[in-house]
């Protein structure tokens, strides 16, 4: 398996001194210890782990990766309680973050240090003293809910909006939107929407809840929520009958109820127990959260299965992770050209949580182009505009997107085609500049280039132009601003005489694909979204100044040919009139002095 001895061998077979100190490092502390499991990397111990006058069962795993990887310590005998895993009796005996393991430390070292801990912490938390447990445990919440996922049905989901906005009744009928994922239909994965959890009658006017983009393939169902006690590592059959028993019991009182007992003929159903969890540390930390139960009936008569679907609470916290996007959201950005630069621009600003974003090309995505395009073979043949709007749409929905086939400056030579237009191109650019609030010029055309960049400054729209050279050998990305004199021109005008640097190009990095009568250039996508980031880190600081700090420069250049050393496009302060400065490898220069218009 390789050239050095050893590497075919278990870690307990390779180094058989480290399992003999775990052994012995049982042994001094008085654990009895017995293998239960030894193959395929893993080895599992059983150790009666002596604690005053009891004998704690633990099962020890090591890892195939041991010692570089925390072996993984159970205790299936234990009472429930804070730091284990209610489902398989794992025990938290430290924290998941990086660099908490220390590869020297035998694992009976770390049970004997963090086992009291957390005897000692439970035992405060019951006592209600708080501030004493805080100080010999991680002060985060040791939630339910989360032990389930480990049980949930593979590759289907459920989204649901604010837990706040629920009826005060303790069940009623819930609306469901559900798409399913694969050809086995309501027998295979599924992603469903809770829109709504309702009381049995009356009014009920809260908000439904909604993902933007749903596709005629969805299907509306009904189901239903109710309050239930959920006991920490319950099968989900044992939490659908505790589910129908308590259905029974609210009969009793109002028949009504008796409506939400699950139809002896349903195939698909679903249900939604809220319960009591811990959210937050702290004595008051508790709140309501949503575990949900799938049931399956394959024929009419033919007995219910069942299993746990994991749920996402999305609605106003989808985007909690990134907070600029909460300006974002709001905010409208046009970009035009939609190459190997923009395609992967267009993805980051929607993943970024642009609220709306126009798109504009007028190529066809090709099987060649996807070397260093963000889309495949799903998209083949597909204009690019229109490839990235449907992508957009179905991954991203909150950004509102639009698909425009059009190439900036086409005319028509031919007087028989010439009176078969119908739109002027340059009113239709004009509106969508006007309606955004930065537009991006990642076409690669000079004649696009000068077309745009003339258009948003006589409209007073900011502009962020980038591309790359011939076999991506560098790169430009520029930021036009109504406020300051420098515009796309003056640029140009200090290329043409040397007062700013060329980036680097590849004079062999062009070649004319096979079918295809424009050049094109080589060079990878790994290469060009140096670009591609770039043109939205520059966006965004200029879309939301306020979180993120756009920088006070003009222009930066890209160098990957520069022997070993990557420059990377840079954010420098704003030079002179008509002077140049370096900073490290990195150039900006105000162009005001050249401009005319």
């Amino acid at each position: 398996m390789g050239d050095k001895p050893g590497l075919d061998l278990d870690w307990w077979q390779r180094w058989p001194e480290l399992l003999r100190a775990e052994l012995d490092a049982f042994a001094a502390r008085g654990a009895a210890t017995s293998i239960v499991h030894q193959a395929h990397g893993v080895l599992m111990l059983k150790v009666d782990w002596p604690r005053g006058d009891a004998v704690i069962p633990l099962y020890v795993g090591y890892s195939p990766f041991h010692p570089h990887c925390r072996p993984q310590v159970s205790a299936p005998e234990m009472e429930d309680q804070r730091h284990r895993n209610a489902i398989n009796g794992g025990l938290c005996l430290i924290a998941q973050g990086n660099g908490m393991w220390d590869q020297r430390e035998l694992a009976a070292d770390l049970i004997e240090v963090q086992l009291d801990r957390i005897f000692e912490a439970n035992a405060l938390r019951a006592e209600d003293a708080w501030g004493a447990a805080g100080a010999v445990e991680e002060n985060v919440p040791d939630a339910i809910l989360p032990h389930f996922a480990g049980t949930s049905e593979d590759m289907s989901a459920v989204l649901f909006g604010s837990i706040a906005v629920y009826p005060s009744a303790p069940a009623g009928p819930a609306d469901f939107v559900i798409q399913f994922r694969t050809d086995q239909g309501a027998r295979g994965p599924f992603e469903a929407v809770l829109e709504q959890c309702r009381p049995l009658d009356g009014p009920w006017l809260a908000q439904k809840f909604t993902v933007p983009g749903a596709t005629a393939k969805t299907q509306r169902i009904s189901g239903r929520w109710i309050r239930l006690s959920v006991a920490p590592g319950a099968s989900p059959m044992d939490i659908l009958a505790n589910v129908e028993a308590k259905i029974d019991q609210l009969s009793l009182i109002d028949r009504r109820y008796a409506a939400l007992k699950m139809a002896p003929t349903a195939d698909f159903h679903i249900t939604a127990v809220r319960f009591e969890d811990e959210l937050a540390y702290g004595p008051q930390g508790r709140g309501e959260t949503c575990l949900f139960v799938v049931s399956r009936r394959q024929r009419s008569k033919s007995p219910v299965s069942a299993r746990f679907v994991r749920g996402f609470q999305i609605g106003d916290r989808h985007n909690e992770r990134l907070p600029v996007a909460k300006t974002l959201s709001n905010k409208r950005a046009l970009l035009i050209g939609c190459g190997g630069i923009g395609g992967f621009a267009a993805l980051e600003l929607a993943r970024a949580g642009i609220g709306n974003l126009h798109v504009v090309d007028f190529d066809i995505l090709e099987p060649g182009n996807s070397v260093r395009w963000p889309l495949g073979r799903p998209f083949w043949g597909f204009d690019k505009a229109a490839a990235l709007f449907w992508f957009i749409k179905t991954n991203y929905p909150w950004t509102e997107v639009t698909g425009w086939r059009l190439r900036v400056g086409e005319t028509i030579g031919a007087p028989n085609q010439v009176s078969l237009l119908k739109d002027n191109q340059r009113e239709q650019l004009q509106k969508l500049v006007v309606e955004a609030d930065i537009v991006i010029d990642t076409s690669a055309s000079d004649e696009c280039q000068f077309a745009i960049a003339a258009l948003c400054r006589d409209l007073g729209r900011p502009l962020v132009v980038g591309y790359a050279t011939e076999g991506v050998a560098g790169g430009i990305v520029a930021r036009f601003r109504p406020e300051r004199p420098g515009c796309f021109v003056c640029l140009h005008n200090h290329w043409s005489e040397g007062t700013i640097p060329l980036p680097p190009i590849d004079t062999n990095g062009s070649l004319v694909p096979l079918g295809c009568n424009e050049p094109t250039f080589t060079g990878g996508a790994f290469d060009l979204q140096e670009v591609s980031l770039e043109v939205v880190r520059s966006a965004v600081g200029l879309l939301a100044p306020d979180d993120r700090d756009p920088g006070d420069w003009d222009w930066s250049s890209l160098d990957l040919r520069n022997g070993e050393l990557r420059i990377l496009p840079g954010r420098v302060r704003q030079c002179g009139v008509n002077s140049v400065v370096a900073s490290g490898q990195h150039f900006q220069a105000a162009f005001g002095v050249i401009c005319s218009g």
